[in-house]
C-alpha cells in the first residue's frame, strides 16, 4: 500500500468502520486523489460516534476539579462522549505517548513547559482551533514558540520546599550546597527550572548547564533522584528528605493535606512555572474538536476559581482575581508578582533536552 494511502487511513485509526470503507475502495484501485473527498466527508464524524477521550492529568486535588466541575460542565453538552483521566506525570506518561504518536491513546492533557516545548520540536500537538477554544482565548500569554499548539491555564512559582522540623527557611538558592544538608536534598533529571535557578545563582543566567557545574561539588547532598512531586513532597513531609526544588502550588497541597511541609522564593528568585493545555495529532477530526472542547472548560472560570482555591495554583484566565486572604501565600501569584519571576526558553531547552538530561546522569548521579 502506497504511504499516502497509509497516511489517509492513519486519520480514521480509531474509526474501524469508516477506516474498512476506504480499504475496500483502495482494493478496487481507487487512487487517493478520489477517495480525498469521501474521507473528509467520512471525518464529519457525529461527536455522538467518539464515546471516550483520554487525558494526562496530574493526581491529587487537581484531578478532583476535573472530576467535580469540568466533566459536568463538559457532559451537559456531550452527553455520550465520557472524559476519562489517565492520571499520572509527563515524565511517565509522554514517552508512551511518543511511542504511539501514529495511534494516539491519550489525546491530550496537562503538561509544564518542558514537556510542552518538547512536544513542539518534536510534533506532538496539533493546532489549537479557537472556536473549539472560546474560554481559553482570553489568555493571551503562552510559551514563545508554542503559539497555536499550547495554552497555560495554570501557573505557580518555582522555589524550595523545606520541612521546618529539620531546616531553617533557606534565603538563598545555594543554600542547597550547604554540607550539614549531605544526602538530604532530592532533584529531578528532566526537571530543568532547579539547575537554571543554580546558574543564576553561580552568576551565569539561566544557564543550565552552568547549574548542572555549580552542583558538581556538593552532589553528595543529593539523597534522592524522583519522578513524582508526589513521591517528593511525602519524602520532605516525613523528613527524609530535607530539601527540595520544588513547585509551590504543590507544596502547599502538600502542607494542606497535613505534611510538614514549607515553600519559600529564595532571593535570587524563582521560576514561573505553567501547565498548558495540549492535544495530540494524528486523530480523528471529531476526536480532536471534542479534545478542545474539553480543554476549554479547564479554562472556565468557575474551574480557574477551583483551582485556586483547593490546588493554589494560580489562574491565567486575566478576569479571575486573588482573593485577599491569599495574597501572602507564597504560592499564589498575582500578575505583577508573576511578571518578577525568570521564565524558562522553553524551546531552547526542549531542542537540547536529551543533551542535558545524559549531561546530569553523568556528571551528577555517578
Amino acid at each position: 500500500m502506497k504511504d499516502d494511502m497509509k497516511d489517509l487511513l492513519r486519520v480514521f485509526a480509531d474509526q474501524p468502520s469508516r477506516r474498512s470503507v476506504l480499504q475496500g475502495f483502495a482494493a478496487l484501485g481507487v487512487g487517493v486523489a478520489t477517495l480525498n473527498p469521501l474521507a473528509r466527508a467520512l471525518a464529519q464524524a457525529s461527536d455522538e460516534e467518539v464515546a471516550s477521550i483520554t487525558l494526562m492529568s496530574q493526581g491529587g486535588p487537581v484531578l478532583d476539579v476535573l472530576r467535580a466541575t469540568c466533566a459536568p460542565m463538559f457532559n451537559a453538552k456531550f452527553p455520550k462522549t465520557k472524559p476519562e483521566i489517565e492520571a499520572s506525570s509527563a515524565t511517565v506518561t509522554y514517552p508512551k505517548m511518543q511511542a504511539t504518536k501514529s495511534n494516539p491513546v491519550i489525546s491530550g492533557g496537562m503538561f509544564n513547559d518542558t514537556f510542552t516545548a518538547r512536544g513542539v520540536v518534536e510534533g506532538m500537538w496539533a493546532k489549537i482551533d479557537p472556536a473549539n477554544m472560546p474560554n481559553a482565548q482570553a489568555v493571551k500569554v503562552g510559551l514563545k514558540g508554542g503559539e497555536g499548539l499550547a495554552i497555560p491555564f495554570q501557573q505557580t512559582p518555582y522555589g524550595i520546599m523545606y520541612n521546618p522540623d529539620k531546616v531553617q527557611k533557606p534565603r538563598s538558592w545555594k543554600d542547597l550546597y550547604k554540607p550539614e544538608y549531605k544526602g538530604r536534598v532530592s532533584l529531578w533529571t528532566t526537571n530543568m527550572d532547579s539547575y537554571a535557578m543554580a546558574g543564576v545563582a553561580a552568576g551565569k543566567g539561566l544557564n543550565v548547564e552552568a547549574g548542572i557545574e555549580a552542583w558538581m561539588p556538593h552532589k553528595a547532598n543529593i539523597g534522592a533522584w524522583v519522578t513524582s512531586p508526589i513521591a517528593e513532597e511525602e519524602l520532605v513531609g516525613r523528613g527524609e528528605i530535607w530539601l527540595a526544588p520544588h513547585w509551590g502550588a504543590w507544596a502547599e497541597q502538600a502542607k494542606a493535606q497535613g505534611l510538614r511541609v514549607e515553600f519559600t522564593i529564595p532571593e535570587e528568585g524563582g521560576t514561573l512555572w505553567s501547565n498548558h493545555a495540549c492535544t495530540v495529532v494524528n486523530m480523528s477530526p471529531a476526536k480532536t474538536r471534542l479534545t478542545q472542547i474539553y480543554l476549554d472548560t479547564w479554562f472556565a472560570e468557575d474551574t480557574q476559581r477551583e483551582w485556586l482555591k483547593r490546588t493554589f495554583v494560580s489562574p491565567t484566565v486575566p478576569s479571575i482575581k486573588i482573593p485577599d486572604e491569599m495574597h501572602s501565600n507564597p504560592a499564589v501569584l498575582r500578575p505583577e508578582e508573576a511578571a518578577k519571576l525568570y521564565r524558562l526558553p522553553a524551546i531552547e531547552f526542549a531542542s537540547d533536552f536529551q543533551r542535558l538530561s545524559t549531561m546530569i546522569t553523568r556528571r551528577l548521579k555517578g
